[in-house]
């Protein structure tokens, strides 16, 4: 490709030699083919030097606003120096530049390395890619330039943050057949002590108080509780309406956020737990534990977009056979724009199931971004608050989330009636 320079270069000469065989002034003509023959001889001895180029990152899968170092190499392999080199790596324009640049120029010589280092900061969550790495070529004089690619891609996952919660606000009243973290506050076997009742034929000798007997004088046995591991169930709600808001504040991104900390917080209570979320589709990840489930559902949760309008009962109706008996679940959504959402709460509760609903307020959501008359305002705070308390009237357990909350905070403002 031809640079400004040369484009400048070669009408000059073919102006002058013009002009000189106008006037019959052969030294116009021949300053012209000097300049014409300048040209020639810079295309023909244009050539490219074998680069080896690598990129190490220092993580590929980090957290909502986490940095990420980023190092790339550029080798000159090839026994001759290279032509001016322009390196510009390719960063997603989601990602902000925090430290250093990723361009360079650079002259290389046989054999010599060059280093460009930079930090990125991930405001976002989702699934990312840094590269290919654009090289671009120049001659000596500037005037010809060639560009090419190197397809070296590292990829980066960004998940949603974990935000700390407090003691978990329920449990499950159905025991599994093996024993897990979660302890049940009902009588059976396990190994914290419940409470002291009266001997019973049959009860073991093992389990009686002889301290209690030796003060009352009767046989005592202690009560212990049993232990399980809990089933439990996050919908969370990626409907178009789930975009409202800021890039950075709507109820798609503080469901995530919300998602991902409840998660935590069960599966390191070594309890089950199953993510399905809802929008253009539904995608259910089955109840399992352990770090790799952690990992599923941060990147489930990373992936998903506000898109489609999937009715809450509809998703409910799918999970009903593959929610277990008496197994928590947790409903994060807005409840806008969604008919369904009362008898599909009626439908759970009524299956026994603890259901807490986690609702981010998409009307203080969309004050961050438009302006809502005060009168207009407060009439759809009403109707929202209406809407809460009728859900709350089926047995769940409401929070109205502002954004203006955090989200352990929010946990401890239940609304039940």
């Amino acid at each position: 490709m031809w640079t400004r320079k040369a484009a400048i270069l070669l009408t000059s000469g073919i102006s002058l030699i013009l002009i000189g065989m106008m006037i019959s002034n052969f030294q116009l003509m021949i300053v012209g083919l000097t300049f014409i023959s300048f040209l020639a001889i810079n295309g023909w001895v244009e050539g490219h030097s074998d680069l080896e180029i690598k990129r190490d990152v220092s993580a590929v899968n980090v957290y909502k606003g986490d940095d990420i170092n980023v190092v790339l190499t550029v080798t000159n392999k090839s026994y001759r120096r290279t032509q001016q080199l322009e390196v510009f790596d390719n960063v997603p324009h989601e990602m902000k530049m925090r430290k250093g640049i990723n361009l360079m120029r650079m002259n290389l010589g046989p054999g010599q390395t060059a280093t460009i280092r930079y930090t990125v900061r991930c405001p976002l969550r989702g699934h990312y890619t840094i590269g290919p790495t654009s090289i671009r070529y120049r001659n000596t004089f500037n005037l010809f330039v060639s560009e090419t690619s190197v397809g070296d891609r590292s990829d980066i996952t960004v998940f949603p943050q974990v935000r700390d919660v407090e003691e978990a606000l329920i449990r499950s009243d159905v025991p599994k057949m093996y024993t897990g973290a979660t302890t049940l506050k009902t009588p059976g076997q396990g190994m914290e002590f419940y409470a002291l009742r009266e001997y019973f034929p049959g009860d073991s000798f093992r389990s009686i108080n002889w301290k209690a007997f030796a003060r009352t004088g009767e046989l005592m046995v202690n009560e212990k509780t049993r232990d399980a591991v809990t089933d439990v169930f996050i919908i969370l709600d990626t409907r178009d309406v789930a975009r409202i808001g800021t890039v950075l504040k709507n109820p798609l991104e503080m469901g995530t956020v919300a998602a991902a900390s409840i998660a935590n917080y069960f599966i390191k209570r070594r309890d089950s737990v199953s993510l399905v979320t809802y929008g253009e589709r539904m995608d259910f990840l089955p109840p399992e534990t352990g770090d790799k489930q952690h990992y599923k559902v941060l990147s489930q949760l990373a992936a998903v977009e506000s898109k489609g309008s999937m009715p809450l009962q509809a998703v409910t109706n799918a999970l009903s056979p593959r929610i277990s008996r008496g197994s928590p679940v947790f409903i994060i959504s807005s409840l806008e724009g969604d008919g369904t959402t009362l008898s599909a709460i009626r439908n759970l509760s009524g299956k026994g199931h603890e259901v807490i609903v986690l609702s981010p307020s998409s009307i203080d959501l969309e004050r961050l971004v438009s302006r809502i008359p005060r009168m207009a305002y407060e009439v759809l705070k009403l109707e929202r608050q209406n809407r809460l308390t009728a859900i709350s009237g089926y047995g769940a357990k409401v929070i109205d989330w502002t954004p203006s909350v955090e989200l352990s905070q929010a946990l401890l403002q239940i609304r039940t009636v």
